[in-house]
């Protein structure tokens, strides 16, 4: 009998596998994505950021709600502004609005990604993979040096 049901259970699961397979390809679809650039640290140096553009070339406006990465023990998205010249930078609530057809640029000295509690240095020309985490889109994997 287990023989009768492993057919088609074999098939229902290849099934899902293509169809899981599809909607992560639709959904990286949806956006493109420059160069993602990781700031190089130096030996101990807690912290960093990354850096991309995003564009939503969907029909529908999205969601960048966080981020993640193997090689940091948190990872938040950051604003940096000038406040009675100190610089500050905050954790942006609620994510970054990502209107369809729109564009958002994670740069030096504004919006970025930050890398806090480093497992590892980040040395220059070395690549480091980076999970954007979209509200519709979900988890899409980028590498960045």
């Amino acid at each position: 009998m287990t023989k009768i049901w492993h057919r088609p259970l074999c098939g229902v699961t290849t099934i899902m596998a293509l169809i899981g397979m599809n909607a992560i390809a639709a959904a990286s679809d949806i956006f493109s994505f420059s160069e993602m650039q990781l700031r190089a640290t130096v030996a101990g140096m807690p912290s960093s950021a990354a850096y991309l553009k995003i564009t939503n070339n969907g029909v529908s406006d999205d969601r960048l709600i966080g981020a993640k990465a193997v090689i940091a023990q948190r990872v938040e998205i950051h604003s940096m502004e000038m406040d009675n010249g100190v610089m500050r930078m905050r954790a942006v609530d609620g994510g970054l609005s990502i209107a369809a057809g729109d564009s958002v640029t994670l740069a030096p000295g504004g919006l970025h990604i930050m890398l806090m509690g480093l497992t590892t240095d980040l040395a220059p020309d070395t690549q480091h993979e980076i999970t954007l985490v979209f509200e519709k889109a979900g988890d899409i994997k980028l590498t960045g040096t």
